[in-house]
């Protein structure tokens, strides 16, 4: 027997789809409620992905150390297409994530209606559509928000596999299973590790469906190869990016009680406003439903979410920190047995109770209480810039002196070569929180300033204060000339 079980494929009907409709509507709300545009905290992810999606969108190709995440095509490269086509911006970067992000969400449903019933899909969709972590990162220009709904669909295809018909469905199933799980390397490498599960969900379709998936999966490096070689003359470049990109440690030294996963979903069990309350408690009750039941539709989450602890908590050691944005990994296969279950007439209420925890968790959150200025507003500053002459842009506020350089960018942008701080000491984390070198104000003249709200965040540079100072005292302030009002945003130009 396959880790699916052994129930035929269910039908949806179209009370099932509105109904999934629905369900995709409240993902999308919940999103857009929680969205707080691109974090362009000093040396994050987002910036530099901003920064070489942008470049790859002017026609630069990634190189150095720095860029190698550029190779990333199916994370880095369609943001950089919605930047050509309709222009950089919060709202761009942050709209291909969450299209990964409901991917989630319909392989949930997928995957639940096929182990389960169309009630299982609809509560397993529904979890995941509100879940908090999910929510969070659903509109993050992250790794997180997309490989995990690429990893499901490829189990989803190879569950179809193996309960396929006739031979040549079988095939083409397990051949795009193979084609979904290289999509999902080709966002996050490690994505590899979940091809054991991808495997166990078809395994009933035989060794030829086998090589077909096998050929699928290879199909995406082999494409990021032809690509990397054609235009930039570094065919290896996608396959040893990573690799190379990595600072490796012992992991017998680096294991820590307190550092591991299971450390912060106990400590977060009883806390209303994080990110994992009750998320233990209902793990556990859910197991020993499961097991009470003798539900076998639980084998393959079950197996899954086991494996995906297990590589998150032990594999992670080798290389890596553990930032709870990792759990969404874990999404798909607990929402499913989470669903299988609560799975009877009041079911939906695990969906309402998971969204109000959402809410308690994401109803502070720093990025979404300052949209209007720093999302909202800015974008519309990014506007205007880009009809004026391109000069260089100043202004007192870091998040917007970072983001109308990149949104408004003068040629190829810079990308820092940032370490994770996971892995550096004290000494090391304070230096890397000060900008080195800070912007020289006197190269701005003959640019614009642009004044407005300033809203100090925590990902700041350390040392922002001292540039703050050097405009206050090195801008001429009485020569300059204001080119246009935009709310409560003024753009100056300053005279050479």
């Amino acid at each position: 027997m396959s880790l699916g079980g052994a129930r035929p494929p269910v039908r949806a009907p179209w009370a099932a789809a509105l109904a999934l409709v629905a369900v995709i509507a409240v993902a999308v709300a919940f999103r857009a409620w929680a969205f707080g545009g691109v974090s362009f905290a000093l040396g994050s992810d987002e910036s530099r992905y901003v920064a070489v999606a942008q470049n790859l969108a002017s026609g630069h190709m990634p190189h150095g150390a720095a860029e190698w995440f550029g190779t990333r095509l199916v994370l880095i490269w369609p943001v950089a297409g919605l930047f050509r086509w309709i222009g950089a911006s919060d709202y761009t970067a942050s709209a291909w994530p969450a299209v990964g992000s409901l991917l989630s969400v319909g392989a949930a449903y997928l995957l639940g209606r096929d182990l389960g019933s169309r009630r299982v899909g609809l509560v397993a969709a529904g979890l995941v559509a509100v879940a908090p972590l999910e929510v969070l990162l659903g509109t993050r220009l992250r790794p997180d928000a997309i490989m995990p709904g690429l990893v499901g669909l490829s189990v989803w295809l190879a569950l179809r596999a193996g309960r396929a018909l006739d031979e040549r469905t079988c095939v083409l199933l397990a051949a795009a299973a193979g084609l979904s799980l290289g999509a999902a390397w080709s966002v996050r490498e490690s994505a590899l590790v979940m091809a054991p599960v991808v495997v166990g969900a078809g395994w009933h379709a035989g060794r030829r469906a086998l090589a077909w998936g096998a050929a699928g999966l290879v199909a995406v490096p082999a494409l990021a190869a032809i690509l990397f070689g054609a235009l930039a003359g570094d065919p290896l470049r996608p396959l040893t990016g990573a690799g190379t990109e990595g600072t490796w440690r012992d992991p017998v030294a680096a294991w820590s009680t307190d550092g591991s996963y299971a450390a912060a979903i106990v400590r977060q069990a009883l806390d209303p406003g994080a990110l994992l309350f009750l998320l233990g408690p209902v793990l556990v009750i859910t197991g020993a439903v499961l097991v009470a039941r003798r539900e076998r539709a639980a084998i393959l989450p079950a197996a899954w979410l086991a494996w995906a602890t297990l590589y998150l908590e032990l594999g992670t050691l080798v290389n890596l920190g553990k930032p709870l944005r990792f759990l969404t990994l874990c999404s798909i296969p607990a929402a499913l047995l989470v669903a299988l279950a609560v799975d009877g007439r009041f079911a939906p209420l695990a969906v309402a109770g998971v969204a109000a925890i959402a809410v308690a968790a994401l109803w502070s959150l720093p990025l979404r209480d300052h949209r209007g200025n720093d999302v909202v507003l800015l974008h519309r500053v990014a506007d205007r810039l880009s009809t004026l002459p391109h000069r260089p842009v100043l202004s007192e506020s870091y998040t917007w002196w970072a983001k109308l350089a990149a949104f408004v960018p003068r040629g190829r942008l810079p990308v820092a070569d940032v370490k994770d701080p996971e892995f550096l000491d004290e000494s090391e984390r304070r230096a890397a929180r000060r900008l080195e070198p800070l912007p020289d104000v006197a190269a701005y003249a003959g640019g614009y300033v642009v004044t407005g709200p300033v809203i100090p965040l925590q990902g700041w540079p350390s040392n922002w204060a001292t540039l703050e100072e050097r405009m206050r005292r090195d801008v001429p302030w009485r020569r300059l000339r204001l080119v246009a009002t935009v709310g409560a945003a003024r753009i100056w130009r300053w005279p050479a």
